[in-house]
Parts: C-alpha cells; sequence; structure tokens
C-alpha cells in the first residue's frame, strides 16, 4: 500500500489493518506449532525405525530448517509490522497536526469576528 493510500484510510481502517495482521500473526504461529508437532512426530517414527545416530541428525537438520525457516518469516513480519504501524502512527501524527491548525485558524476567525463586534 503507497503512503497516498495510508493517508487516506481512516483511523477505524487503519486499526483494522493492525488487527488482520496480528490474527495473521496469530495464525502463522499456530501453523509453525503445528508444523513443530509434527516434525516431532516424525522423530520419533524415525527413532523407532532404524538407526538413532542417522535418524537424530536428520531430524537435528530438518528441525533446524524449520526453526531457522521459522525464525525467519517471523522476522519479516516483525519488520512489516513495524513499518506499518510507524506508518499508522506517522499518518494518524499527521491528521491530528492537521486538525490541529485547523482548530486554531476556526479559532483565530471566531476571535476576529467576536473583535470586529
Amino acid at each position: 500500500m503507497t503512503d497516498k493510500e495510508f493517508k487516506r484510510l481512516s483511523r477505524s481502517q487503519l486499526i483494522d489493518i493492525i488487527y488482520q495482521l496480528q490474527i495473521k500473526q496469530q495464525e502463522l504461529t499456530a501453523d509453525n506449532e503445528r508444523l513443530t508437532k509434527e516434525l516431532e512426530d516424525k522423530r520419533l517414527r524415525l527413532d523407532k525405525a532404524g538407526n538413532i545416530a542417522e535418524a537424530a541428525l536428520a531430524i537435528h537438520n530438518v528441525m533446524q530448517s524449520a526453526q531457522d525457516a521459522a525464525a525467519h518469516y517471523m522476522e519479516e513480519i516483525r519488520i512489516r509490522l513495524s513499518e506499518e504501524r510507524q506508518q499508522v502512527l506517522d499518518n494518524a501524527g499527521n491528521e491530528a497536526a492537521a486538525i490541529i491548525e485547523q482548530a486554531k485558524a476556526e479559532a483565530s476567525q471566531i476571535i476576529n469576528q467576536a473583535k470586529s463586534n
């Protein structure tokens, strides 16, 4: 989403985006836990199947690969959430500043009208 598109969104829409990202992160965490459990189940089957040393090495490699992939993916999610959160905060700050400037201008007009009457 571009900066222009973010600026056009309302606060509630921005909050909804953050909420959807949090839901996605929870889903990914659940998937990660499920995959970790599946890998653990495969390790147990390999231990029963034959050479324990080879199975342990194979499982370690699989687990390490899964852990590395999960860590990489989670880092990408954290970076994306951080960037989007910063954009939301920047947009909210800009919106607040614009509202304050508008309120000051309106207050100035009211004061000038009151002085002229």
